[in-house]
């Protein structure tokens, strides 16, 4: 398929409000062409059709750019993903990341957690922590979910199969029922159900 941005004829650094502007001022013009007879009509379809493909992957790439704006950076899309329960989306993105500084550990632990992978969060907090000793969000973290780990209630989940040391064999496996109702329970008796930083914390997005 031919660049679509060149398909639009503009460049892709125009923006998204020009590139928009562009995509619809073309669609009317195909979109009116393809009507008229003889190859003509036909050309015009054929420049409707490659344009509207054009526009999906240039639109992905707005959203993306978006994104990235509003949360900052690969970290920031991380985040959003998570928020939108898109685990396996925001493990695609940490796994791309070659710098895996305290904030990377930090990340995959959120992941980890959102998944119920106990052990494996901890790991994760205990390595940002080692990382940047005076960042008080990776302490906090690690402490309240030691703290959740703790709870007799939770021991089933933190110790169940795949949690020993050991990375789960995937993330879009179903997690047992139990287990969800053993932390949310767990959460609750650790003063709220909110998240592991300000008891599983606002930084962290942790939504219970």
């Amino acid at each position: 398929m031919k660049d679509p941005y060149a398909v639009l004829g503009i460049d892709r650094l125009a923006g998204a409000e020009a590139l928009k502007a562009k995509y619809l001022e073309l669609r009317a013009v195909y979109g009116e062409q393809r009507f008229k007879a003889g190859e003509e009509g036909n050309e015009g379809a054929r420049k409707l059709q490659e344009l509207e493909e054009a526009w999906v992957i240039i639109s992905a790439d707005i959203e993306k750019e978006n994104m990235a704006t509003a949360f900052g950076g690969d970290y920031g899309q991380i985040d959003g993903l998570i928020r939108q329960g898109k685990y396996n989306e925001a493990q695609d993105l940490l796994d791309s990341i070659s710098d895996r500084n305290g904030e990377w550990h930090y990340m995959q632990a959120i992941v980890f957690y959102k998944r119920e992978w106990l052990t494996e969060a901890k790991t994760q907090l205990e390595i940002a922590v080692r990382e940047d000793p005076s960042n008080q969000k990776y302490r906090s973290s690690l402490d309240k979910l030691k703290m959740a780990m703790s709870n007799p209630q939770t021991a089933q989940s933190a110790n169940g199969q795949g949690m020993q040391g050991q990375m789960p064999p995937q993330y879009d496996q179903a997690q047992p029922p139990q287990q969800a109702e053993n932390m949310s329970n767990c959460l609750s008796s650790c003063c709220c159900a909110y998240c592991l930083t300000d008891c599983l914390c606002n930084s962290m997005r942790f939504c219970c």
